[in-house]
């Protein structure tokens, strides 16, 4: 992962063993860091026994990539850091509640589960132009892998977490 394309704090929270409330407000705070440099407002890190084993950040701009999603790039920074054996049992911390991509890489790769800041219905029409096909996605996934993804808490209002869309719809014009 090219780290100067990331959010620095994401690498800063590598080791860390933050509480679960704080991991996810941070990755709500660094998903508006980078939204304000341009790129889709979401961060994640992968955490196995207590401690911060990934990080990563959506790149499907800078990468040409549509799979480049933050949950998926933590899980691929997990992977390549810590062994493919060190994602099971472990738990991703997300801004956002994630798309059936990353619930069905999450599942795949042996991760418990996603537990995510901002619900999918603060995510605006601009960034999801067809959010019934997304649901309609997410459900799926959800009925062959009940229990993949929750809300979890962070302490943020629903004004902070709606924040990092609000910035990258700034950015785009």
């Amino acid at each position: 992962m090219t780290q100067d394309l990331i959010p620095s704090g994401l690498t800063e929270l590598l080791d860390s063993t933050l509480p679960e409330t704080e991991l996810l407000a941070r990755t709500v705070r660094l998903a508006e860091e980078h939204a304000a440099a341009g790129h889709p407002p979401f961060t994640a890190v992968v955490v196995r026994d207590g401690r911060v084993i990934g990080v990563g950040a959506n790149r499907i701009l800078i990468d040409s990539d549509p799979a480049a999603h933050g949950e998926v790039e933590a899980i691929r920074d997990a992977g390549r850091r810590a062994g493919l054996e060190s994602l099971t049992g472990s738990v991703v911390l997300s801004s956002c509640e994630p798309c059936a991509i990353c619930r069905t890489v999450a599942a795949a790769a042996g991760v418990t589960e996603i537990v995510y800041a901002a619900g999918r219905e603060l995510v605006p029409a601009e960034i999801d132009s067809n959010p019934e096909r997304t649901g309609a996605l997410m459900d799926a996934v959800a009925e062959l892998v009940p229990g993949i993804a929750r809300a979890g808490e962070s302490g943020l209002s629903a004004e902070e977490l709606a924040t990092p869309f609000a910035v990258y719809l700034r950015t785009l014009g």
